[in-house]
């Protein structure tokens, strides 16, 4: 009977020893809670940190893959032979050569392609250096890098609303406080006032003078002497303070020079009659160039241009710069659009203006995808022109005697 009652007495007192326990547990998930959240309080910046870590992007070359692509298709079909290196502003350049096949050379022409193309491009690039080669012309078509892209619109900076400027205005809590306490201790200072030293400074500082070592005085004294600012000569000055070249006159003179290296090649390859094929936006570098190499002599140059177009990003005057040539210039169209149609008809009106009477516009069908034979009709028809308006012949050279 006795231990039916402690039974009974131990069943009684359970809940209250389980709702003793209870509070003592919700306490500490509380605490441990509350100190999770003081440490997330603490560090925002590294939690934020975390979370916004930059990412790195990688643009690639796109001008660079083209290149090796081409290098390593022309070496599959053991044509390696055919590229060759030309000495670039900031490194070697590629390009490809074809010497001529009749033993009766003409003269060298200098291939360049369009943007977003290559120096074996097809349609267009390709059949014109693999079929001149057969009608005493070499050839060769340089690779060009990377063009410039016009850079995007700056994001224009967000105006401030009318609620934040009045949230600017009203001061916040914290500044109340911290005026009320500096008037607060403003008025502390004038109710009880510091008295003045009534050593003398002088006497003082040479009491603590005649304390110190005459060595640890001058020490001491040397150490408190300002450093000696850095002289910078007024021309340094202004050699750091002149303005960077901009991206776009860099990009320009950058291309014109990789043309006149193409042309250099060719005269190294003993090539002096010299013709240039320009393709889309490329016919704005090599007509600046011959802007600036036949201001002293004209002859011996020629210029095809195929679908020609004028540069927006950076800006050319291409109609300016071609008005400008008197030399044998042929002028292939291929683009029927309204638009280029306008732009075709400027082009004329300018050369007619500056009675070029060696300019000759010509519009051809476009060449077809499926036609990658090298005679073309774009082919052709420069071939009938050069050997009309540019054909040279191969002449020899003598030695000037000592007399």
């Amino acid at each position: 009977m006795f231990l039916v009652h402690i039974i009974i007495l131990l069943v009684l007192a359970m809940p209250v020893w389980a709702a003793e326990d209870e509070p003592t547990d919700s306490s500490d998930t509380q605490n441990s809670e509350q100190g999770s959240s003081e440490q997330e309080s603490d560090n925002p910046a590294s939690s934020e940190s975390s979370s916004r870590e930059p990412l790195n992007y990688v643009t690639p070359n796109k001008a660079k893959q083209r290149m090796a692509e081409v290098v390593r298709h022309l070496k599959t079909f053991q044509r390696g032979n055919e590229i060759i290196e030309i000495n670039g502003k900031d490194g070697p350049m590629a390009g490809l050569y074809l010497p001529e096949n009749t033993g009766k050379p003409q003269g060298g022409i200098l291939i360049l392609h369009d943007i977003d193309q290559h120096a074996h491009w097809p349609n267009t690039i390709s059949p014109v250096r693999e079929y001149l080669p057969d009608y005493g012309w070499n050839t060769l078509s340089i690779f060009f890098d990377q063009y410039i892209e016009k850079p995007l619109p700056k994001i224009p900076p967000l105006s401030a609303t009318q609620d934040d400027l009045n949230q600017d205005e009203q001061p916040s809590e914290d500044q109340e406080a911290s005026s009320e306490a500096d008037s607060q201790q403003a008025a502390d200072t004038n109710e009880n006032p510091i008295e003045d030293n009534p050593i003398d400074e002088q006497t003082a500082q040479d009491e603590n003078t005649e304390d110190i070592p005459a060595g640890d005085a001058l020490d001491a004294i040397a150490n408190n002497i300002d450093e000696v600012p850095e002289f910078v000569p007024p021309i340094n000055q202004a050699v750091l303070e002149q303005p960077a070249i901009p991206i776009e006159e860099t990009f320009l003179e950058d291309m014109i020079f990789n043309v006149e290296q193409g042309l250099s090649k060719l005269n190294e390859l003993g090539q002096y009659n010299l013709v240039i094929i320009a393709n889309g936006f490329s016919a704005n570098w090599a007509a600046k160039l011959l802007e600036q190499r036949l201001s002293a002599n004209s002859l011996g140059y020629a210029l095809i241009l195929i679908d020609a177009k004028s540069s927006e990003y950076p800006e050319v005057d291409l109609n300016a710069s071609l008005a400008k040539l008197n030399i044998p210039m042929l002028d292939i169209v291929t683009d029927d659009s309204d638009e280029n149609k306008y732009r075709i008809k400027q082009r004329k009106g300018a050369m007619l203006r500056k009675q070029n009477s060696k300019y000759m516009q010509l519009y051809l069908p476009a060449v077809k995808p499926d036609l990658t034979q090298t005679n073309n009709i774009i082919s052709r028809r420069i071939r009938g022109w050069l050997l009309t308006h540019a054909a040279g012949e191969e002449v020899s050279v003598k030695q000037k005697g000592n007399y």
